[in-house]
Parts: structure tokens; sequence; C-alpha cells
């Protein structure tokens, strides 16, 4: 009976172990997660550009996704997808996007734009431009402190 006992408790341990650990591994990979919120695009927009900057001291990874607002369904990501950078202090990366029927971004559906990082010093930005070109119009631009941490 005592050797039925320990096994059995041996076996829980290891079922305790494994769930644990598989646990651990499924994790996401960021501390952070920072959402701009959903967002609609004006009759004029041409373009949607997020950028982000590493503010930190050290060399940051991170990933961006922007999402297209389904209204009553899952959101989805919105091509090229969910995109992964490793950056330098004090430098900036973007990613700008066509608005059109048929391309990533279209007029009259609902986008949130989603970072996922390590440090809070990686800062991301909005911007709907009426062209292909860094104008921005007014009233469009989502700051970093404006983006709100969701995890």
């Amino acid at each position: 009976m005592r050797f039925a006992c320990r096994n059995i408790v041996v076996l829980l341990v290891i079922a305790f172990v494994f769930t644990v650990t598989s646990a651990w591994a499924a994790r996401p990979g960021y501390r952070y997660v920072l959402s701009s919120g959903l967002f609609l695009l004006p009759d004029n927009a041409q373009s949607v550009d997020w950028a982000v900057v590493n503010n930190s001291p050290t060399v940051q990874t991170f990933r961006v996704t922007v999402y297209r607002g389904n209204i009553g369904a899952l959101k989805t990501a919105v091509p090229p997808g969910s995109l992964d950078f490793t950056l330098e202090p004090g430098f900036t990366t973007h990613n700008a996007n066509s608005v059109c029927t048929g391309c990533p971004f279209e007029v009259g559906f609902y986008y949130e734009v989603v970072l996922e990082t390590n440090n809070l010093e990686v800062m991301p930005t909005v911007i709907v431009w009426p062209g292909f070109f860094g104008i921005a119009i007014p009233g469009t631009t989502i700051l970093p402190g404006n983006f709100v941490q969701i995890q």
C-alpha cells in the first residue's frame, strides 16, 4: 500500500511539473502589451503609418501587429501580419500601408495597433496620412501616451 501511495505522489508531482513548465513555455514572449484602442479612418486617408522609437539605453526587441476590429466577430491581423523588430537605442522604425478597397486598410473599418515589448521605453505612435508621405491628417495621431497597457 505504501508503495502504491508513493507512486501516486510521484506521478502527481511529475504531472504538476509538466503542467507548470508547459504553461510557462506557452506564456507570451513579452512582458507588456500596449494597444492603441480602436480607431476609424477619415475619408481622405491614403496611408496608415505606425512608428516606434527605442528610448531605452539598450537594444530592444518588440512585435507590432495591426488588427481589423470586425463587428460581431474576432479581430483579425491585417497584412503583413505581426512584425518582429530589434532596434538600437535612439533608433526609430515604422511601417506604412495604403488605404483602399482590398488594401490592408479600408475606410469604414475599425483598426487597432498592438505593441508587445519588454520595455516601456519602446514607444509607439500611429499617424494617418492624406497621401503617401509623412504629413498627418489633423486629429488622427495616436501618441505613445494614448496607448493603453492591456497586459
